[in-house]
């Protein structure tokens, strides 16, 4: 039973550290956005993840205690990815104009957050981007629509 939920937990938690690292994440605890936030995953998080997960098996249920590749490339990975999601938040803190910000110094202290404090900066400027600039999803059964 715990080889069973081993096999089963590892790669959904490696799924939701590849999108969560990548922005792509979904704060829900309901069965509904549950299945919506499967159904928006994109085809690289669940190869990133397959391949996290076979890291992880391999250091878990490796050979020995000498062979330490399959850890240290699952380590690669994630360092990849920390550093994807530092870019993919920086450049749009750099894309921002002085005045989308309330304070006089904010875009300074975003980046000296980011810039100083990686992994922590990025979980931080991710919360407050997404409680400041959310982006409208249309309800169910509403079509979208395009502004133009």
């Amino acid at each position: 039973m715990g080889e069973l939920l081993f096999v089963a937990i590892v790669p959904l938690l490696a799924l939701a550290l590849v999108r969560l690292l990548d922005g792509a994440t979904a704060r829900s605890t309901r069965r509904e956005q549950f299945l919506g936030w499967l159904r928006q995953t994109k085809l690289w998080h669940m190869l990133v993840a397959v391949a996290l997960s076979a890291f992880i098996f391999a250091s878990v249920l490796g050979p020995g205690p000498g062979s330490n590749l399959p850890l240290n490339l699952a380590l690669l990975v994630v360092l990849g990815l920390l550093i994807r999601a530092w870019r993919h938040e920086f450049l749009f803190l750099m894309s921002l104009r002085d005045d989308d910000l309330p304070g006089r110094h904010d875009k300074l202290i975003w980046a000296i957050a980011l810039l100083f404090a990686p992994p922590f900066g990025i979980w931080l400027f991710q919360s407050y981007r997404e409680a400041r600039w959310a982006e409208p999803t249309p309800l169910r059964g509403e079509p979208a629509t395009n502004a133009s």
